[in-house]
């Protein structure tokens, strides 16, 4: 893997995963290039796209406690029908 040409890559998997809530370390790292590895060696195309997918067989991504931002959303009327009741 020429490590200045996917090194975008590498930092977009890093970003994504601290934005998941993993602090960065040393095994985070190496778990992030083994899996932009694994995602060049496809070449495929669309590697970001791609490596995302990927990021839950490589890496451990605790489940998130964040409640839902709004309620569900649910069918109604709200009477301007002209046959509403």
């Amino acid at each position: 893997m020429n490590a200045q040409q996917h090194q975008p890559l590498f930092e977009r998997v890093l970003a994504y995963l601290s934005a998941c809530g993993l602090t960065p370390s040393p095994e985070l790292q190496r778990q992030a290039r083994a899996l932009v590895s694994a995602v060049v060696s496809e070449g495929r195309g669309n590697d970001i796209g791609r490596a995302l997918e990927l990021v839950p067989a490589y890496v451990d991504i605790p489940a998130s406690s964040v409640p839902r931002a709004a309620p569900r959303v649910e069918r109604g009327s709200i009477g301007y029908w002209p046959n509403a009741r």
